[in-house]
């Protein structure tokens, strides 16, 4: 059972950052690595997304970790079996200043 993926202009933005920050403090292993550590990741979250925590504030709402600097925020949208992803965030910052 497969499910749609779909990216929000937030994730793309947060994921286009964490982009940036590998090509400015990395090199390109790193970078193709973590691509395909998120390839990775949205393959399995398409056949199970339940797996990874669910948020304790906001329903349908779950957060997984993709490497240990980086989490997914994803929504699962049941009514039309879709997984909208909302934010890559950086787990070193202060969860109130990041903006998603």
């Amino acid at each position: 059972m497969g499910i749609e993926i779909v990216w929000t202009k937030k994730a793309v933005e947060t994921f286009g950052n964490r982009i940036t920050y590998l090509e400015e403090h990395w090199t390109e292993k790193e970078i193709f690595n973590f691509t395909a550590r998120v390839n990775e990741y949205l393959e399995t979250l398409k056949t199970q997304p339940l797996m990874f925590r669910k948020s304790a504030r906001i329903k349908h709402t779950h957060i997984g970790l993709i490497i240990k600097q980086v989490s997914l925020i994803y929504r699962i949208k049941p009514k039309s079996k879709t997984i909208e992803l909302i934010a890559f965030i950086d787990n070193r910052q202060n969860p109130r200043r990041q903006n998603y």
